[in-house]
C-alpha cells in the first residue's frame, strides 16, 4: 500500500493516500481555473511533504492540510494577479516604444496593398465596399462590424464572402497572379 502524508497511521484521520490525493484535487478543481488545477495541486503536496513534521505534531492533522491548500490557493491567485500586472506593463511599454525597422517595413507594405486594392474595393457595390473596409482595414470583426451596420453576424459573414469573391473575381481579371505552393501571392504582372 502506498503511504504518504495521508496515509492511514500516519494521523490525517485515516485517511488512504490516494484518497487524500483525489479529495485535495476536488477541492483545489473547485476553487482554481482547471488548467491549474494539478499544478496548484502540487505545490499544496509539496508544501506538505516540506512540512510534514508539522503535519504530524497538528491537533487535527486533515484540517491543518487543508489550511495549508487554502493558503497555497491564495498564494497562487496573488501570484497571477502580480504575473498578469507585470504583463499588463511589459505589453504598456513595448506599446510606446518606437517601431522596429521591420514593422515599419510590414506597415509600408500593407499601406502599398491596401492602396492597389482600394480602387478595386470602391468599385464594388457600397454595402460590399463598407464591409470588406471595417473588416479588413479598420480592424473590426465580422461580429463588432454587423452590430456597427445593424446586421446580423451571418448577414455580414454572407455579405463579406460576396465582397471577397467578387474583388478576387476582379483581381484575376486585372492581373495574373504566381502564387506559391501555399496558395500566397509572390508576383503580380498585369494582363
Amino acid at each position: 500500500m502506498n503511504r504518504g502524508p495521508g496515509a492511514a497511521g500516519d494521523g490525517v484521520e485515516g485517511l488512504r493516500w490516494s484518497e487524500f490525493q483525489g479529495r485535495l484535487r476536488g477541492y483545489v478543481a473547485g476553487r482554481v481555473d482547471p488548467a491549474w488545477t494539478d499544478d496548484v495541486t502540487g505545490d499544496i503536496l509539496l508544501r506538505l511533504l516540506q512540512n510534514k513534521e508539522r503535519l504530524k505534531q497538528a491537533r487535527n492533522p486533515l484540517a491543518w492540510a487543508y489550511r495549508v491548500a487554502a493558503n497555497t490557493i491564495t498564494d497562487h491567485y496573488r501570484r497571477r494577479a502580480v504575473e498578469s500586472q507585470a504583463l499588463a506593463q511589459a505589453q504598456g511599454e513595448a506599446a510606446s516604444l518606437p517601431p522596429t525597422a521591420e514593422e515599419e517595413e510590414q506597415e509600408a507594405e500593407r499601406r502599398r496593398i491596401e492602396a492597389c486594392l482600394m480602387p478595386f474595393i470602391l468599385d464594388l457595390s457600397p454595402k460590399q465596399a463598407e464591409a470588406l473596409v471595417l473588416t479588413s482595414f479598420q480592424g473590426l470583426s465580422q461580429a463588432e462590424a454587423a452590430r456597427r451596420l445593424g446586421l446580423s453576424v451571418s448577414g455580414m459573414k454572407s455579405r463579406v464572402q460576396r465582397a471577397r469573391s467578387e474583388l478576387k473575381r476582379r483581381l484575376l481579371a486585372c492581373c495574373e497572379f504566381e502564387m506559391d505552393r501555399r496558395g500566397r501571392v509572390m508576383g503580380m504582372v498585369p494582363r
